[in-house]
């Protein structure tokens, strides 16, 4: 039975059995899976996904061996409404998907997929981090197109994940954040590319000792006979302990483009899509990409976002604004360039848990009342007022019966702003900044 006509046959209600039985097998053949690549049932500890599929490499039969899947299939059936997040079913199923993902013994799955035969949406496991890829791709039209599409990515997977640095508030520490991630990922022998997106402060690179580029950043959003390779500048930290210099990679912002520029006439010669088409060519080469981004919500701060597959926001314990901000980041900005991304069949960026940065080791009890009573607030105004439950990114361990108020931290340390007069990342310089910063990225990415 071919995909269009396993289509036709199932009921308007079929359930998930149904579903499974006619629509599964010739849906994830037609992605490029033979019978002997997919496993129904898979176990997955004391769990089973509906599917799991791997391609098969010389006597290595994926249906006999059961080893090393590659992606995973849940399905429901019709009247689960998997449609967009706004749903119970949709959050459910994704819910139960990374959960699966991230399970000690799917090491080797790179993608997840939800289907329930009127709706697909493809998800990306990079490290610690599942992502949605697509947006939530209608079955009812064209499924050839829909087929081929999520064939091109999961044939063709992207080495990075671009991660942008935001909240529209300065002063939390989204350039030292953004190196120091740098310096502890390139310790763990990733390859990262580091953006600097702030070009009116362009403190990035005066933290890293390198001077500003003149007019050539242009050129290259516009794509016009300009390599985005040509702009690109190492940095690398040498010492004698060292058998290989340590460092990432570093596009630096732009001197044409500090000042007051007239927004209405930027947007007539750039456009949104600019910075994510031209690093398109780049997710091959690294591991990572991090943009840092200005602190407004104005057009460089869009592409930015537009550009990433997630987003992290650093705030303050101490400053009211960094937390109203972060949520209004959430609630309003960020889903802005979802829908934008939409308009091209992809998912825009999710975002991670908000982490708190330069935090007291040792807060006085007054202070942790006023933030948690702050945090309070704006969780109750954005649950009255957006319909959205904030709880999760500030309180990431928080759940019914376990009221968990521990949250992502880097503490306050004199060695972090010490390195900045060094012109080296702190997690390069100092051993306690240094395992704050894995600790970093140990919670969210590895």
């Amino acid at each position: 039975m071919s995909l269009e006509q396993a289509f036709q046959a199932l009921p308007p209600d079929a359930d998930e059995r149904k579903v499974e039985s006619i629509f599964s097998k010739p849906f994830l053949n037609a992605l490029g899976f033979s019978e002997e690549e997919i496993v129904p049932g898979f176990r997955i500890g004391n769990w089973a996904v509906d599917q799991a599929v791997r391609k098969n490499t010389g006597n290595d039969i994926f249906l006999h061996t059961q080893k090393d899947p590659y992606l995973y299939m849940e399905v429901k059936g019709r009247l689960a409404n998997l449609s967009g997040e706004m749903y119970p079913d949709y959050r459910n199923t994704v819910l139960q998907l990374k959960r699966y993902l991230l399970a000690p013994s799917s090491k080797s799955v790179k993608w997840g997929l939800i289907m329930n035969s009127l709706h697909v949406q493809l998800f990306r496991k990079h490290g610690k981090i599942v992502h949605p890829v697509t947006s939530c791709l209608s079955l009812e039209g064209d499924l050839k197109q829909v087929v081929k599409l999520l064939r091109q990515h999961i044939e063709s997977p992207p080495r990075a994940l671009t991660i942008a640095l935001y909240n529209n508030k300065g002063g939390v520490g989204k350039t030292t954040t953004t190196i120091n991630l740098a310096a502890t990922l390139a310790l763990y022998k990733k390859k990262v590319l580091v953006i600097d997106f702030d070009h009116n402060q362009s403190d990035l690179g005066d933290a890293l000792n390198l001077s500003p580029l003149k007019n050539k950043v242009l050129g290259v959003l516009k794509g016009k006979d300009a390599d985005i390779r040509d702009i690109i500048t190492p940095y690398r930290l040498k010492h004698p302990s060292l058998q290989e210099p340590l460092g990432f990679d570093v596009i630096l912002a732009d001197e044409a483009f500090a000042g007051e520029l007239d927004e209405a006439k930027l947007r007539q010669v750039l456009k949104l899509h600019d910075l994510y088409k031209s690093l398109e060519s780049l997710k091959n080469d690294y591991d990572y990409i991090l943009i840092d981004s200005p602190p407004n919500w104005r057009l460089f701060a869009q592409k930015a976002i537009y550009a990433a597959d997630v987003v992290l926001i650093p705030a303050r314990h101490d400053n009211l604004h960094s937390l109203q901000n972060a949520s209004t980041a959430i609630t309003q900005f960020i889903p802005e360039m979802r829908e934008k991304r939409r308009v091209i069949k992809e998912s825009g960026p999710i975002v991670l848990p908000i982490f708190m940065n330069n935090a007291p080791t040792n807060p006085a009890p007054f202070q942790v009342t006023l933030m948690h009573n702050a945090i309070v607030q704006i969780i109750k105004k954005s649950k009255k007022e957006a319909g959205f439950d904030l709880t999760p990114y500030f309180y990431p361990k928080y759940c019914k019966g376990k009221k968990n108020l521990d949250m992502v931290s880097i503490p306050y340390m004199a060695f972090i702003p010490r390195a900045d007069f060094m012109h080296m990342p702190a997690a390069f310089a100092f051993k306690p900044a240094r395992e704050q910063y894995k600790n970093l990225v140990m919670e969210y990415f590895l």
